[in-house]
């Protein structure tokens, strides 16, 4: 390929994102159109629509569809809402508690579900708080956020960036967990510190609304009790599948497509019914993507760029910080999906020449989830909830509002996976 036609790819590729940066309602549209004008440029020999299963990763689709089934499926039931209810009246009227409750369980839901079908599930419980005891709700939902996203990072499953580096980087489910699992307790533990001495110190409690909140009915919530336990057994045993995959071989989104067929069979149902409740722009927005940044790979840009890097240093330590520092700057910007399938062809030949076989991927997962707490646009859950809040509250909030919580959060993540991967290479590298 000449250089003029190198050139072209990477005017054309940051073109794109900058649309899709400055899009609010088009990005998925314009990711999938721009993916599929590359391939019928054809600007690669491989890049071709017959061989679409080369550069679209349809391990990551499949597991996001069956995932989205199965939340659907147990949605319906009415046991997120039933532990959302229970937890508002174990609280007893304090915010500061409910704010510790709630952040706990929606980081852990996060380790197995979207991050945005999650905050989905919890936001009319926040709207409900905030309306009983008279509070804006747009601190305590930027905590709630931040702490959702926090816990997607903890597993491969818990949100898409991370489905996207499994697959690439093919590392045990249960080694992924154990890698991130320290420096995220930290990071959620100084969020729960931020939020109690700065973001939400004004709301120490709702107490004159307690006697409203203890009288909350849990009858009926739950709307089919048999459903129920038969959806959370079946998400037991795909989350099973998930942490032995690599033992048996079975990769893990046909654990999550086989768990969603089970469920539509026991139910009666087929996917045509359950297919609104699958997230149709996330799937076509991840096709564009993983087109737009093949054509870097294929076309060898992707390699140089590694080049470039192992250029700047061949400090271990400084490649790391390399990858954490500016993928999770850009994913401030992009979002943490876009960075990640820029990354994924980088981070791959960089790995071979780092002395600890999964860091650097660890790196780009702490990176790229944890800088896109830094503002609105880093996340689909916090675009989605900041239009929420706004639309309910009547649009009292901006861009910069978001980012006065989430970007001080999002350094002093940074700054502590960086303590920690460094910390491991002098152990272990």
């Amino acid at each position: 390929m000449g250089l003029m036609d190198r050139i072209f790819i990477v005017v054309y590729f940051i073109l794109t994102f900058i649309l899709i940066v400055l899009s609010k309602r088009r990005r998925v549209l314009i990711a999938f159109t721009a993916g599929m004008m590359l391939v019928a440029l054809k600007v690669s020999e491989s890049m071709r629509i017959e061989t679409i299963s080369q550069f679209v990763d349809f391990n990551a689709i499949f597991l996001l569809i069956g995932m989205m089934v199965i939340v659907a499926v147990i949605k319906s039931t009415g046991f997120f809402q039933y532990v959302a209810v229970r937890t508002l009246k174990a609280t007893k009227g304090n915010i500061l508690l409910l704010s510790v409750l709630f952040s706990a369980l929606i980081a852990a839901f996060s380790m197995v579900l979207d991050n945005v079908t999650t905050m989905i599930m919890f936001m009319p419980i926040i709207f409900f708080v905030a309306d009983t005891a008279g509070f804006n709700p747009f601190g305590f939902t930027a905590v709630m956020i931040l702490a959702s996203n926090i816990g997607g990072c903890m597993t491969l499953v818990g949100d898409p960036p991370n489905i996207i580096i499994g697959n690439a980087s093919k590392i045990p489910f249960l080694t992924f967990t154990s890698l991130v699992f320290i420096p995220l307790v930290l990071t959620y533990i100084v969020l729960m510190l931020i939020s109690r001495f700065k973001i939400l110190r004004g709301l120490s409690s709702i107490s004159d609304k307690k006697d409203e909140i203890q009288g909350l009915k849990l009858d009926g919530v739950i709307t089919n009790r048999k459903l129920m336990y038969v959806s959370l057994g079946t998400l037991i045993v795909v989350v099973i599948g998930f942490a032995v995959h690599s033992i048996v071989d079975i990769e893990m989104s046909l654990f999550a497509v086989l768990g969603a067929a089970f469920l539509l069979l026991y139910t009666g149902k087929d996917f045509e019914s359950v297919a609104n409740e699958v997230d149709w722009n996330a799937i076509l927005f991840f096709i564009g993507l993983f087109s737009l940044a093949y054509s870097l790979e294929s076309t060898g840009i992707t390699s140089e760029l590694s080049d470039l890097a192992l250029g700047l240093s061949s400090n271990p330590a400084v490649l790391s910080m390399l990858i954490l520092w500016v993928s999770g700057m850009i994913a401030m910007v992009t979002g943490a999906i876009p960075v990640v399938t820029i990354f994924i062809p980088i981070v791959a030949e960089l790995s071979v020449h780092y002395p600890l076989q999964y860091d650097l991927w660890i790196a780009l997962a702490l990176g790229a989830n944890l800088g896109g707490n830094g503002t609105v646009t880093g996340h689909l859950a916090n675009v989605m909830c900041f239009e929420m809040v706004n639309k309910e509250y009547g649009n009292t909030h901006s861009f910069l509002d978001f980012m006065k919580i989430g970007f001080p959060s999002s350094v002093i993540s940074l700054a502590i996976s960086s303590l920690f991967l460094i910390i491991r290479l002098v152990i272990f590298g």
